[in-house]
């Protein structure tokens, strides 16, 4: 520790020192953590009910959905990973169907398939 600073730490001044960096360092490590915020992999509503719509297209297998939001619950970007994706055709009715329920631009969103013969992850 620089010795201008634990000079400065000895006096009553420098319990306020410390405190403030004790207090600043919580403060950083709870929003490094995500206190408050959505720390946990588990599915949102609308994540669980965009699953179960996108699956039913036909060519898209089982789906799986991540929907992120600003605080203000504005949709920032979604990616979907559609496990058994079959064709192009499938694909973009995905798109589409993602894009209008969500109400995004095509740009926000990410399709991936993984398995089928258009997945390419086989």
């Amino acid at each position: 520790m620089p010795k201008g600073l634990w000079d400065r730490m000895r006096g009553a001044r420098g319990i306020e020192l410390l405190v403030a960096l004790a207090v600043a360092a919580l403060i950083a490590l709870a929003l490094l953590h995500g206190v408050g915020g959505r720390n946990t992999p588990e599915k949102t509503e609308l994540e669980a009910r965009l699953e179960r719509i996108l699956s039913g297209i036909d060519g898209a297998g089982e789906v799986r959905a991540m929907v992120t939001q600003d605080c203000e619950g504005n949709v920032t970007g979604a990616l979907i990973v559609a496990n058994d994706l079959e064709d192009v055709s499938a694909y973009l009715s995905l798109q589409s169907a993602v894009t209008t329920l969500l109400e995004v631009d095509l740009s926000k969103v990410e399709i991936v398939g993984r398995g089928g013969r258009f997945g390419g992850w086989q």
